[in-house]
């Protein structure tokens, strides 16, 4: 990786004279960046391309960057590679995204960089920057500044929006990668390199897709430890929701497998660009707060009050000062002031008054991050208190930030806070979000690195004969006694049940389990039961028994008439809080759990949590206390805390029996009747993979 960073020579393979080919630009930017080593123009066609000396063909460099038309791409990078290159940036388009042809010359390069080991950025690709090597490997308009942010793009477009966002606010950059189609190195690639990168303070990543998601994940827990790591996911909305037979398979979307990703490995996820680059702002700027606290000055109540709006929205707690803060304060604001958080230093404050409260609120213990709020009034000192706030900034080791609202009058003072490496925001809103980002990543750098996951002995030799079992009869739907079969393998408790064909038999099964009791019909091709009339509850005698076996057989006739049913299933009726628990395959990041109260809860509220396995068991229980209805199963209103340890144990069974069988889509426990003591899985709902071979 050293090579696409810090190279002592580069080769530009397709340089050219004409001024606006990318060609001519890559060559100019890397002149024009004051890159030290050799750079060689390779075209067969020129002599000399803007004072330097081309070559015909290509010859060994540290790097080469390949700006030729596709077809030609594959011959190029097989012959950089047989001289022993060992790192290429592939700028040229016309790959997958360009259709069939595209792909096949794609998969051309892969077999290449199997074969000699060569590294590849791209194709498809802006290119790269390195600013501690003097180094513009790309067809960007703008140069940054060198700074301590490294940003990772899927998306060239976006780097130049970047690019010249960083050039207005003076934010400085120390690496950027455009990394295009990714045929070769991944952003866990890069995440590896960065981890251990001196000059790399935090990373920015934009993503539209990632193809290992187990990869991306360790490459980002590791990084996280270390440095923060902000993210900006496209495609929120896209139907990454894929078709499904369960209701988690359906509420696993590819947004939610994202989200719970990025949660699991440490990164901080944005929603917005402007969020995106407040975040560089802020981590390029900011250390992160020792204490989980915020202190607002403001001039104006109103701002303060917005402030304070976006603090409860983005759940950072308002600091409580200590006596001899609020003392201090009485001091020196007029008695019209608030000397509480957030503090009114009011419209007439000039630069001492605002330098007094923040060197006062500075230095109490019990608050970690301070926001100054300033709006342009008649005999506001706006750089003069800029001036001041960059000077105590200089002297604290607490995050300061400030949102300095409005426009001209203000140009100089915020001018003054950039030079001053003091970040501001347009509004209160943003610089909350900013202080909040700070704060999610302090808990990321603070958290255990250990991680002990669950495992249990399991019967694995009976799920693997149902399995068997089940691809035989060429279907990819267990029908819920064979799901119960896995179950039990692994020790998920489940109700007394016993199976008949007949209307005496049924009677006969329910005063064997006693009174009340449900019933069920026993059909592999019907998943849910109750959209069919295919379940009676609550039964409680003999008759009732026969009755409710005539109206299931009536209504399976009635509305599926195909399907194959044999029989029906009794259980003993249990009472509880319905819950839902499901593990589903993603093709990217594998299995993952979701977890959500039954009824409207889920159906309707859709109020669920995500991870991706494995987890632990204190990630199983954050995942319950995450939604919002959690206290639900604690107890409200005089009700009873429920089995919320139980939950835990089957979310992580259900965990394992998806990571030791991959041939295993789907499983979902939709209802588990959770009570005081107890869990039971009262129905299940198991799916095979459709693409394993038998």
């Amino acid at each position: 990786m050293k090579d696409f960073f810090y190279p002592k020579s580069i080769a530009v393979i397709g340089a050219s004279r004409v001024e606006g080919k990318v060609g001519h630009s890559i060559l100019k930017n890397l002149i024009s960046s004051g890159f030290e080593g050799e750079i060689v123009p390779v075209n067969p066609n020129a002599d000399e391309i803007l004072g330097i000396k081309c070559s015909p063909h290509v010859r060994k460099v540290d790097l080469v960057v390949i700006v030729v038309p596709a077809k030609k791409v594959p011959s190029v990078l097989e012959e950089s590679a047989t001289l022993g290159i060992r790192a290429a940036i592939i700028i040229s388009a016309g790959f997958r995204e360009a259709g069939a042809e595209g792909a096949l010359l794609e998969a051309q390069l892969k077999k290449i960089i199997k074969k000699y080991g060569i590294r590849v950025i791209g194709p498809n690709c802006l290119g790269i920057i390195s600013t501690n090597a003097k180094m513009n490997a790309s067809f960007a308009a703008e140069y940054p500044k060198n700074g301590d942010v490294s940003f990772i793009s899927q998306s060239g477009a976006l780097c130049t929006s970047v690019l010249d966002w960083a050039a207005t606010e003076n934010i400085g950059f120390d690496k950027f990668v455009s990394t295009g189609n990714k045929i070769d190195i991944t952003e866990a690639d890069l995440l590896e390199y960065l981890k251990s990168d001196p000059t790399t303070k935090a990373v920015g990543l934009y993503i539209e897709g990632i193809e290992n998601g187990k990869e991306f994940m360790i490459a980002s827990q590791m990084t996280s430890q270390i440095k923060p790591i902000i993210a900006l996911k496209s495609g929120k909305t896209s139907p990454g929701a894929r078709a499904a037979s369960s209701h988690t398979g359906a509420l696993a979307g590819s947004d939610a497998v994202y989200d719970a990703a990025f949660k699991q490995s440490g990164i901080i996820r944005v929603e917005t660009v402007d969020e995106f680059l407040d975040a560089f702002k802020s981590f390029s700027m900011s250390t992160t707060p020792k204490i989980q606290t915020l202190a607002i000055i403001t001039n104006a109540g109103g701002l303060g009050v917005l402030a304070s709006d976006a603090c409860a929205d983005d759940g950072v707690v308002l600091a409580n000062f200590t006596k001899e803060t609020i003392e201090n304060l009485r001091r020196h604001l007029p008695t019209e002031g608030n000397l509480y958080n957030p503090v009114d230093v009011l419209g007439d404050a000039m630069a001492d008054r605002y330098a007094n409260a923040l060197c006062s609120i500075l230095q109490d213990e019990n608050v970690g991050s301070i926001i100054v709020l300033l709006t342009p009034q008649a005999v506001t000192e706006a750089s003069k208190t800029a001036s001041e706030i960059v000077r105590l900034s200089a002297s604290t080791g607490k995050p300061l930030m400030t949102s300095f609202v409005g426009g001209e009058q203000l140009s100089k003072a915020i001018e003054i806070l950039k030079m001053g490496k003091v970040p501001n925001f347009q509004s209160p809103e943003r610089a909350v979000k900013a202080v909040a980002n700070l704060m999610k990543y302090e808990k990321v750098r603070s958290r255990e690195e250990t991680r002990q996951l669950f495992r249990i002995t399991s019967k694995k030799t009976d799920v693997t004969s149902q399995i068997d079992r089940v691809k035989k009869d060429g279907r990819i739907s267990m029908s819920e006694e064979e799901g119960r079969v896995i179950l039990k393998a692994y020790e998920v408790r489940t109700p007394d049940e016993k199976h008949a064909n007949s209307r005496e038999y049924a009677v006969k099964a329910a005063r064997g389990i006693g009174y009340p009791v449900v019933m069920k019909v026993s059909s592999p091709d019907i998943s849910h039961k109750s959209d069919v009339g295919g379940i009676v509850v609550n039964i409680k005698s003999d008759r009732e028994t026969k009755n409710a076996y005539e109206s299931i057989y009536a209504n399976i006739n009635k509305r599926l008439p195909t399907a194959r049913v044999k029989g029906v299933i009794i259980q003993k009726m249990i009472e509880g809080k319905e819950a839902i628990v499901g593990v589903s395959r993603d093709p990217q990041f594998g299995p993952f759990i979701t977890f959500g109260l039954g009824g409207i809860y889920v159906e309707v509220l859709r109020d669920v949590s995500h991870r991706v396995a494995p987890i632990t068991s204190e990630e199983a229980k954050t995942m319950i206390t995450e939604i919002k209805s959690y206290p639900v199963l604690v107890g409200v209103r005089g009700g009873r805390a429920l089995d919320i340890d139980g939950i835990v144990d089957v979310i992580l069974r259900l965990s394992q029996i998806m990571q030791d069988f991959d041939e295993l889509q789907e499983i979902e426990i939709n209802p588990l009747l959770v009570q005081e003591q107890s869990c039971y899985a009262v129905d299940a709902l198991v799916v095979i993979r459709a693409n394993i071979n038998n």
